[in-house]
């Protein structure tokens, strides 16, 4: 997978040239996103799925949390491009992808200097195709103890690889039709050299109340400790710390 850059006035984009060209700008501009997706609010942080050139592709803008969130929602302090979280995202998901772990394809980033010192980003992914995150899922139906424990080794791949997931939950957590599942929105990710045990074991137990957060919510989510045994019991075995 190849990927180049080029400037467009204020703004930088970054594109994979095997799949997009440079005509990939206009995907990042709200009118042309209204207009193609049928989504008339781009509210921030929430994922657009729309199709272009029959390629199934996801928009993301990103966004501050907390209090900052409230007031600049939208806007970053610029220093270099290479420091912008949707420059870090756009290459974690590429570096990743040489080492054939299942996460989505960075298609293009855009990165828009707003002067004199802030930007605002967003990325566009490869949709991943048939698949529902983990939230849908067991808010529907129950996964078997041995899918649990598939999810508890693949999880453990990406840390013995010192992949780092910032924000490990179960809506960032992709299962397809075909029973595999992928990992999804890796901003403020990291590959560490190396990933410490303390940061995988925080990852692990941010799932976990991920899960039981949600349990709270949905009277019918379907998740037990049986199931987090099985998950856990699998990671373990295949976890190396470093």
């Amino acid at each position: 997978m190849g990927h180049r850059e080029f400037r467009s006035g204020l703004a930088t984009v970054i594109y994979d040239d095997e799949m997009v060209g440079t005509d990939c700008e206009k995907l990042f501009h709200d009118d042309w996103l209204k207009e193609n997706t049928g989504c008339t609010s781009l509210q921030r942080g929430t994922a657009v799925m729309f199709e272009y050139r029959g390629l199934g592709l996801v928009f993301k803008r990103y966004h501050r949390g907390g209090l900052i969130g409230r007031i600049i929602a939208k806007t970053y302090r610029y220093r270099r491009l290479k420091n912008t979280r949707v420059w870090r995202e756009f290459h974690m998901l590429h570096a990743m992808r040489e080492l054939d772990l299942p996460v989505p394809r960075p298609i293009a980033a855009h990165c828009l200097g707003v002067p004199p010192l802030v930007y605002r980003c967003a990325v566009i992914t490869e949709r991943v195709p048939d698949s529902q995150n983990l939230t849908e899922i067991l808010c529907e139906s129950a996964l078997d103890n041995e899918q649990w424990e598939k999810l508890g080794a693949l999880i453990a791949h990406f840390h013995n690889l010192n992949v780092f997931h910032a924000d490990l939950n179960a809506s960032n957590i992709l299962l397809t039709g075909s029973g595999e599942f992928y990992l999804v929105d890796f901003d403020k990710g990291a590959i560490c050299t190396p990933l410490s045990r303390q940061n995988a074991e925080a990852n692990v137990s941010r799932l976990r109340r991920s899960l039981d957060k949600l349990q709270g919510i949905h009277p019918s989510f379907h998740f037990s400790e049986e199931n987090w045994q099985a998950l856990t019991s699998a990671y373990q075995r295949i976890i190396q710390y470093n």
